[in-house]
């Protein structure tokens, strides 16, 4: 239940690929904290100090570790825009409200 006393649910399977991953969960947070601006892959990589090309496959998926159905796009926890030909990764309201389910469930764990 959240604060108003309502029940959230959330997609399992979108809970069940965050709870596989931590390094998912660490993108989504550290999107969540800039909203609503956008970031490039590079600098999320930076900033949660992980390397780019695994942040690359959280985000769009890639080969067998990274599932593209599972990765943060593929849930649609996350959007890319494409400006200037580099593209900007932002979360989406769902994505909000799932670390807001993950915040509420998990509390300071997550």
């Amino acid at each position: 239940m959240n604060s108003l006393g309502l029940l959230v649910t959330i997609d399992p399977q979108i809970v069940r690929a965050l709870n596989k991953s931590v390094l998912k969960k660490r993108v989504l947070f550290y999107l969540n904290s800039i909203h609503p601006n956008a970031d490039y892959a590079a600098n999320i990589a930076r900033m949660i100090r992980s390397d780019p090309s695994n942040v690359l496959g959280c985000l769009r998926g890639m080969g067998n570790r990274y599932n593209g159905n599972s990765s943060l796009i593929g849930l649609g926890l996350v959007e890319i825009s494409n400006i200037n030909r580099y593209k900007y990764y932002r979360i989406t309201e769902l994505g909000r409200r799932v670390v807001d389910y993950l915040k509420e469930v998990y509390g300071s764990i997550v």
